[in-house]
């Protein structure tokens, strides 16, 4: 189930409580998070009559032009996309408060499956072959999303969705550090040179967590300055080891600092369809 993070009789500025009406047409079901700009509710379409979840302007940020027209921005891209392994944009509204109503996905993010236990390598490499798959769909429109974490991953019924695009963008020079500690590409933390690559060091990221349990650089910040260590942590490297093989390899290959060196999506994917198939050792 999607989490809920707030329900009745919780009080936070601002936040409409269950059985409120967010929008004309959706009554609050739950708060699932409140972001810095944004607060995401669980909500229940009258029209659709089904669940669904809306994520809308804080009122205390819908003052702020660039707050609502990234919102705009990226729904009309989720409208725009067509992909299993994409979360789907059913609506932009743009007034009175901006907001954007997405499906409702019923599995687990990939944070909370990583938390339990973390997964085995053929599951990795189907995970890993879903989300490259949906890397690749926006590549080819020209586009990064830049933010590839276990916790912007559903799973539901052996399925991957993608979610989160708020920070998507075209390749080129962006935001310094625009995206999540922890999952930044070193290129990232400046903000220079995007590039599809970009998104490979996430996937590698996210891949060799749900394989490992550990994240793989732990002072990833320290790339600004330089100083920061070119391999991946002992803990991480020592658990990847035992899963020695063609998925681990094209993992530490995506992992490389050198955008140069990451293997390309189509590349990782021959890798991960021959682990799927069971043609390669997928490692223990």
């Amino acid at each position: 189930m999607m989490l809920r993070l707030f329900t009745r009789g919780d009080t936070l500025d601002g936040i409409v409580p269950p059985g409120g009406e967010l929008l004309t047409g959706y009554a609050v079901v739950a708060l699932m998070r409140r972001g810095g700009r944004l607060d995401t509710y669980d909500v229940y379409s009258r029209e659709r009559d089904c669940r669904c979840v809306v994520k809308v302007v804080r009122p205390d940020r819908a003052h702020e032009v660039h707050v609502r027209a990234a919102l705009v921005g990226e729904g009309a891209l989720l409208r725009e996309l067509a992909h299993p392994h994409l979360v789907r944009a059913y609506d932009v509204i743009e007034g009175p408060r901006t907001a954007v109503v997405l499906e409702t996905l019923t599995g687990s993010t990939l944070a909370a499956l990583i938390e339990e236990s973390p997964l085995g390598p053929r599951d990795v490499a189907l995970l890993g072959r879903q989300l490259a798959s949906a890397l690749g769909y926006l590549h080819r429109r020209d586009w990064l999303h830049l933010d590839v974490k276990p916790s912007n991953v559903v799973v539901q019924g052996g399925r991957a969705v993608l979610i989160d695009l708020s920070l998507a963008t075209h390749p080129g020079d962006g935001r310094p550090h625009a995206g999540t500690d922890g999952y930044l590409a070193p290129e990232q933390v400046t903000g220079r040179n995007l590039s599809p690559a970009t998104d490979v060091f996430g996937l590698g990221t996210t891949l060799g967590e749900a394989l490992t349990g550990e994240l793989p650089y732990g002072e990833e910040d320290r790339w600004v300055t330089g100083t920061a260590p070119r391999r991946a942590t002992r803990p991480f490297r020592r658990r990847l080891s035992r899963s020695a093989g063609p998925l681990a390899e094209v993992i530490t290959a995506c992992l490389d600092p050198d955008p140069e060196r990451r293997p390309s999506l189509t590349s990782a994917c021959e890798v991960l369809d021959a682990v799927i198939a069971g043609t390669t050792s997928a490692g223990a």
